[in-house]
């Protein structure tokens, strides 16, 4: 039997709780949040005992899938691995049902997480049932989160999945014309960070898939050169090696590696079907260059009114281009209002929301290797406040944290007849969080 259910991210903060004991309180999981972040690596055992609690977790789409186990049951006396099938279970349900799993969809869909939880974890007693006999029990609709800009520009992304029904789920975010003779090929890498106030990177983890999709008549053979090993195996010329270093590669069905030093992947094609060559983490001991450095100060201007001033700049290059970035940060609590200028690229915007007094920064289609400038003043906010910490969301097109980049595409058989070849690289922030003071 199980005491409760939770889905947290890496930063300790629960996103979603189902009690199975009403004499229990979210803090059941604190102990387990508390093994996670004083664990050397993020990455405990699988099961472990911590505060009289006994705890078992997967990590799915960078979040942990827990549970607290009642000792001396029969799941308990089941072993782990049950109670780990059983959580990977209701993952592979949860994606089925809610589409692209992030943090966003998850906190926005918890209504519906809800009762796929009812059904899968009864009273607290694992039932392992495929999305399909679930489905015509569900009720709640999916809510989508977070849409991404790019699914909307030209010519689009199909690799990126909106929030959407177990139909659309297994659908391209970006309907693309069958009847053209194209070929697209996309690398897409998330970033979670944690970044401090001088602009260190604390803690970072990116995630990335290599998507592929053919729109040819046949069934040809699709082989792409990489500019270095797709491998998690540490090479034996450690030292200055400019290889990526990845911890986890995970390869796709009916996709085999081979060619010099194994960078390239081969995979037989499906018309208008999307496939996933691989997914992969970049190591720990990766050196982690983010898209953006933000800089902030705060100076007193008069005895009730402060300025923040920020800075960002874009770490990626001549070439390439952000659709949408976005800073936010809570302003002191006593602030009225704010009054704001910027500087750098054209389209940009700061709002105030009075209410819980969160100033948002939007900047659109920011070229990289430039930088943006916001100067706010806070009415009202104190002359010796500061502001001490913010989230960034962006994506940025043309650019990879990872320097994965395809060298090389081929066909076999090669058509007959011309067609038009798409390699797309795009970053996306799942959890950016930032210092300012």
């Amino acid at each position: 039997m199980l005491k409760g259910f939770c889905i947290a991210n890496k930063r300790g903060e629960l996103l979603f709780v189902n009690l199975f004991d009403h004499n229990l309180t979210k803090a059941l999981f604190d102990p387990f949040l508390a093994e996670l972040s004083s664990s050397p690596h993020g990455d405990p055992p699988p099961t472990f005992t911590r505060g009289g609690h006994k705890y078992v977790y997967v990590f799915r789409d960078d979040v942990y899938w827990a549970c607290a186990v009642v000792e001396g049951s029969l799941t308990d006396q089941c072993g782990a691995i049950f109670v780990v099938e059983g959580l990977g279970q209701l993952h592979r349900v949860c994606r089925s049902l809610c589409g692209a799993l992030t943090q966003h969809s998850i906190t926005a869909n918890s209504t519906l997480i809800t009762e796929i939880v009812q059904d899968t974890m009864n009273g607290g007693f694992l039932q392992l049932q495929p999305a399909e006999k679930l489905q015509s029990n569900i009720y709640s609709k999916v809510v989508s989160a977070k849409e991404t800009s790019v699914v909307t520009a030209s010519p689009g992304l199909f690799g990126l999945e909106k929030s959407a029904p177990s139909m659309a789920a297994q659908q391209s975010a970006m309907v693309v014309d069958s009847g053209k003779r194209e070929l697209y090929v996309d690398v897409v890498e998330k970033v979670w960070a944690s970044v401090g106030s001088e602009g260190t990177v604390i803690r970072a983890e990116v995630t990335g898939s290599i998507l592929v999709r053919c729109f040819l008549p046949g069934n040809p053979t699709l082989t792409l050169s990489l500019n270095t090993p797709l491998s998690s195996t540490p090479s034996a010329q450690e030292g200055f090696t400019l290889g990526t270093r990845m911890s986890e590669v995970e390869l796709g069905a009916g996709v085999t590696v081979g060619g010099e030093a194994s960078r390239q992947l081969s995979v037989v094609t499906l018309p208008g079907q999307e496939l996933t060559l691989a997914r992969y983490t970049l190591a720990p001991d990766h050196p982690h260059l983010l898209p953006f450095t933000l800089s902030a100060s705060t100076t007193s201007l008069t005895p009730s009114d402060a300025e923040l001033r920020l800075k960002l700049s874009s770490n990626t290059g001549m070439g390439t281009v952000a659709p949408q970035v976005t800073f936010r940060t809570r302003a002191p609590p006593t602030t009225a209002a704010i009054m704001s200028r910027t500087s750098g690229p054209r389209e940009q915007n700061v709002t105030f929301n009075p209410t819980d007094k969160t100033i948002t920064w939007t900047i659109s289609q920011f070229p990289g290797g430039s930088y943006a400038n916001a100067f706010i003043r806070l009415v009202d906010s104190g002359g010796n406040v500061s502001v001490e910490a913010g989230e960034l969301d962006f994506e940025v097109s043309r650019w990879v944290c990872s320097g994965l980049r395809i060298e090389h595409v081929k066909l076999n058989p090669s058509p007959s007849s011309a067609f038009t070849k798409w390699v797309r690289y795009l970053t996306t922030s799942d959890s950016v969080s930032l210092r300012l003071a």
